[in-house]
């Protein structure tokens, strides 16, 4: 018993652990953001605030004009977790169900892209982008980066694909179904935990992006290349570049308590019994 209460008093304080190591760079953008310049720029910062101040969130306001840039970001993150869902299930459906041999031959095939630098990958993307007249524009940004995205979404949906057993969708088609109906009311329904997870992971990996977002949209930029250009040219200091982070972390934080009651792991236990 007092070696059961060990063990989990142990898992607990690592988890406390990590969780103090994930989430205390968050603090930090939330520290600096709602901090009063006094604050921030003493020689020594404490980290427990002793005065809370919107005084960086206003300043991003007033002057800058980063809604556009902000919804530019939205819609393209959007964009790819819907284009990268829509190539990578079938896609993901059909190599579940092949051999595990030549399965796995397939998906390290995908991630050959993942191999290769973003920027060699980027520069004739842009130039495919421009032949196609998508530069500055949501959709070519949002087709080269789900050109990086398909391959990790691919992967994740492999896995919860082969989670299902294959004698539901046997059944359905047994019962008369085709196999685009079994796929699409049998596994598609028992895979959603692993579609809710890797549209997450499509989302955020846009949502983030910064490379190819450059390179293909110079002048109507997304959030993370309009952030970059401020650090760069030094415009606004810490406390504007914190609430700019703070802005983009907020949208991550609502998707994912938005989605996160439809992760669930039992999902198949109804189906099977």
């Amino acid at each position: 018993m007092k070696t059961e209460i060990a063990k989990k008093s142990l898992w607990y304080l690592a988890m406390a652990i990590v969780a103090v190591f994930v989430l205390f760079p968050i603090y930090l953008i939330f520290l600096v953001a709602f901090a009063p310049p006094s604050e921030i720029f003493r020689p020594r910062p404490a980290l427990i605030p002793t005065s809370i101040s919107p005084y960086s969130l206003i300043v991003v306001l007033n002057n800058y004009n980063f809604l556009p840039h902000f919804f530019l970001s939205l819609e393209v993150a959007f964009m790819v977790s819907g284009i990268t869902l829509a190539l990578g299930a079938p896609a993901a459906y059909t190599i579940s169900k092949m051999p595990r041999k030549a399965s796995y031959l397939v998906i390290i095939f995908l991630f050959v892209t993942q191999m290769i630098p973003e920027v060699q990958i980027g520069v004739p993307l842009a130039s495919a982008m421009a032949r196609l007249h998508l530069i500055n524009n949501p959709l070519g940004i949002a087709l080269a980066q789900s050109s990086i995205a398909v391959p990790l979404v691919t992967y994740v949906l492999v896995g919860a694909f082969r989670s299902i057993p294959p004698r539901l969708g046997e059944s359905a088609q047994i019962d008369g179904a085709s196999k685009f109906q079994a796929f699409f009311y049998i596994d598609l329904q028992l895979a959603l935990t692993g579609i809710f997870v890797a549209f997450i992971l499509a989302w955020l990996f846009s949502w983030d992006e910064f490379i190819l977002a450059e390179l293909i949209s110079p002048l109507y930029t997304t959030i993370p290349v309009l952030i970059y250009q401020n650090v760069a040219r030094g415009i606004g200091g810490l406390p504007a570049d914190d609430a700019f982070s703070l802005i983009m972390t907020i949208p991550v934080i609502v998707l994912v308590l938005v989605l996160q009651k439809y992760m669930r792991s039992n999902i198949i236990a109804g189906a099977l019994k």
